[in-house]
């Protein structure tokens, strides 16, 4: 039976030992034989006693960070025997090194909680963004006490300020830092719950459910419905076989650069704000070659630093196109069209640049466009934060890298082969006759494919490629240059840090440009 592990975190006096004792006294955990507590920082609050004798409650307190290394639940394994770990963690050291931990796969942590006081949580993040923001990214749920004073509007700002860093964190306001009705589901049994009556009958109503549209469909429809699946089929797989291989050959890559190229340099030079620093901002995609979406913690990174908007903006929309993984998926997409390889990069680098100058030439500050919650993720290690000591720590972090990036990736490779499967296969022949006669019509439904599908920019050169029966090589051009641009995910990721106002007007200049820029293309192709 696994032992499962709840992280509690934040700073002194915030209220974490007053959270862990009310977790110890909760219904919750009672049917544990031996539970044991980590202290990583002792604070003003004691713990009560009788409740460790009366529950067997062993406690283990650490002195300093570097007692937390592969060896710790071992020990905690062979003296005690435990069935349950809370762990009070130092809300100023890093998380990683207790996240990054080897140990027995019986362990397993299950929560991350971090606390906070309300009055002082927004002066703490704005003076110390560096140490907090690993500990919120890590949390599931964010625990705020002592709220009962302040006003909506300010906790209306601080479950906005915790969004922007972790929009999948659940952000509680408790009374008195206990663990409220609405926390309880996060104390259960995992292995429990995952068979437990309820969620069979959950299973079992959705499988009645497909069962019953598939009959539905089977009496409705002509029999010969069967090919059309039989084509969707087809094209699906043919999209994911000539895909996949390259999407994992390039999350290795990505994986490489990403633990091994520091970024430092160039994003100093993009602070600079000059002219020549457009040059650079277009050009930095090249040294980080990750997706789009990956892109956007940097973006806000940047953002919340107030480094210029223009050249951000150019940094943001061009690097898809310069990445030489999309240069290498479009050489493998396209082997008979080498040169649409080329004229992405040079489409993307033009709007891109182009963009900038404009909102330069507007004079429009970052200031003005950014979020008035303007907290954010420092500019660490780039996208991937990985532990890794020695040769075999740096594959090991590798393979963890890669990983991370293929399954991120391929989920949007698989979805937008779908989508592209389906269309190509159900859509009546009259309407693909208009759509072939009309490039305007194209290229504005390209754009629109390019806004919703969301592929990533790294493997949208094979969705785009799936299209060529029915769309001429412009408004395809256009869906994979501009997709990374447009896309509506990393368009409500960052609405956390811009403003809507400006992103519907940069999303506008951006089609803009694009119509320009492809319809001067057309007379050369």
């Amino acid at each position: 039976m696994a032992t499962y592990i709840d992280i509690v975190t934040g700073f002194l006096e915030s209220g974490k030992t007053t959270f862990i004792q009310n977790i110890l006294n909760n219904g919750q955990v009672s049917d544990f034989n031996s539970i044991v507590l980590v202290i990583c920082e002792e604070g003003f609050t004691d713990y009560d006693q009788e409740l460790f004798v009366q529950k067997n409650i062993k406690s283990i307190i650490l002195e300093s960070p570097t007692e937390l290394n592969d060896d710790l639940f071992k020990q905690i394994d062979a003296k005690f025997h435990p069935d349950y770990i809370i762990v009070e963690y130092n809300g100023t050291w890093d998380i990683s090194r207790l996240l990054g931990l080897k140990m027995d796969p019986d362990y397993r942590y299950r929560n991350v909680f971090f606390i906070s006081e309300t009055g002082t949580f927004r002066n703490q993040l704005s003076n110390m963004v560096t140490l907090m923001h690993p500990h919120i990214q890590n949390s599931n749920v964010t625990v705020f006490n002592r709220h009962e004073t302040m006003a909506p509007e300010i906790l209306k700002k601080i479950v906005q300020d915790i969004k922007s860093i972790n929009p999948k964190t659940k952000t509680v306001f408790a009374e008195a830092v206990a663990p409220i009705q609405a926390l309880n589901p996060y104390f259960g049994k995992p292995d429990n719950q995952k068979n437990s009556p309820l969620n069979s009958l959950i299973k079992l109503n959705l499988f009645m459910l497909m069962l019953l549209c598939v009959s539905v469909i089977l009496i409705f429809s002509d029999f010969n419905d069967y090919h059309y699946i039989q084509s969707i089929t087809t094209i699906f797989l043919s999209i994911l076989i000539q895909a996949l291989p390259f999407i994992l050959f390039g999350a290795f890559f990505s994986a490489i650069i990403q633990l091994f190229v520091s970024s430092n340099w160039i994003i100093t030079q993009i602070s600079k704000g000059t002219w020549t620093s457009f040059l650079i901002a277009a050009s930095a995609g090249f040294f980080l070659p990750i997706c789009d979406c990956g892109l956007v913690p940097i973006v806000s990174g940047l953002l919340k630093k107030s480094t210029p908007l223009p050249q951000t903006i150019t940094f943001w929309l061009a690097s898809s196109a310069v990445s030489p993984i999309v240069f290498l998926s479009m050489l493998y997409a396209f082997p008979e069209q080498p040169y649409l390889a080329v004229i992405r990069v040079i489409t993307g680098v033009v709007i891109g640049i182009v963009a900038g100058i404009i909102l330069k030439l507007a004079h429009l500050e970052t200031s003005a466009v950014i979020q008035d919650s303007r907290y954010f993720q420092t500019i660490g290690k780039d996208i991937l934060d990985l532990k890794f000591e020695g040769t075999k720590g740096k594959i090991e972090a590798v393979f963890a890298g890669a990983k991370s990036e293929f399954f991120r990736v391929s989920k949007y490779v698989i979805i937008g082969a779908l989508v592209s499967a389906i269309l190509q296969t159900i859509l009546p022949q009259t309407l693909m006759h208009l759509i072939s006669s009309n490039p305007l019509l194209q290229f504005m439904i390209m754009v629109a494919a390019a806004i919703f599908m969301s592929t990533c920019s790294t493997s949208n050169a094979f969705i785009g490629k799936s299209f060529s029966n029915n769309f001429s090589t412009i408004p395809i051009l256009a869906f994979v240059v501009m997709g990374p641009m447009l896309d509506l995910k990393n368009m409500l990721m960052l609405s956390g840090v811009l403003k809507k106002r400006f992103l519907i007007v940069l999303a506008t200049l951006v089609i803009l440009e694009g119509a320009v820029v492809f319809s001067t293309l057309a007379y050369f192709l």
